[in-house]
């Protein structure tokens, strides 16, 4: 089955934005990088406005699949999480870098911003975790976690981590710093 190319086109966005930056991202340039005929990106999407805003959302559909196969998987969420991380930074790297580079180039207030923002972590996922274990205030420890999320996320894929020769162990690093936290907000 050929695979759907508003799919296709969305995925090659993301690797043009990771690798050139978001200026480089045209209708043209995924046209070449796809071997499609001229014109055919401007089809499925007529500006550059719907083709920036079906990168973000392909970025979404794939963090809630891959979110979706790991939690089949786990029950501990610090292990579910460090996974999650983990698949991201080997596996969706390009999707990380596009993420930052398009959040940086886009008003904060646009719905292409607030749909970036929301595409790698759920703080409505979240707060029911909180929830659970009897955080005194859920929503808080909630923002608190994927504050936290964000920051090991760009330090190992852009930050001083991203250099460290000891990246293969990437799963365990991480479920350190989340084992803490996940343990410090409980105990409060």
């Amino acid at each position: 089955m050929k695979p759907d190319r508003r799919a296709l086109i969305a995925a090659s966005a993301v690797t043009i934005i990771a690798e050139q930056g978001p200026r480089a991202l045209t209708h043209r340039a995924v046209d070449q990088s796809l071997e499609l005929p001229a014109g055919s990106t401007s089809y499925y999407f007529r500006t550059r406005e719907a083709l920036l805003e079906a990168t973000a959302l392909h970025i979404v559909q794939r963090s809630r699949s891959t979110f979706s196969g790991l939690l089949e998987s786990h029950g501990d969420p610090a292990t579910l999480t460090a996974e999650y991380l983990d698949d991201l930074l080997s596996q969706r790297r390009n999707e990380l870098i596009a993420r930052y580079a398009l959040l940086l180039e886009t008003p904060r207030d646009s719905t292409l911003h607030q749909l970036l923002e929301g595409s790698l972590f759920s703080l409505e996922k979240a707060i029911p975790i909180f929830e659970t274990i009897g955080v005194d205030d859920p929503d808080v420890a909630a923002a608190n976690f994927l504050s936290l999320l964000e920051g090991l996320i760009f330090d190992y894929c852009l930050g001083s981590r991203s250099r460290d020769p000891r990246s293969t162990e990437t799963v365990r690093q991480l479920r350190i710093p989340i084992d803490i936290y996940l343990h410090g907000v409980h105990a409060n």
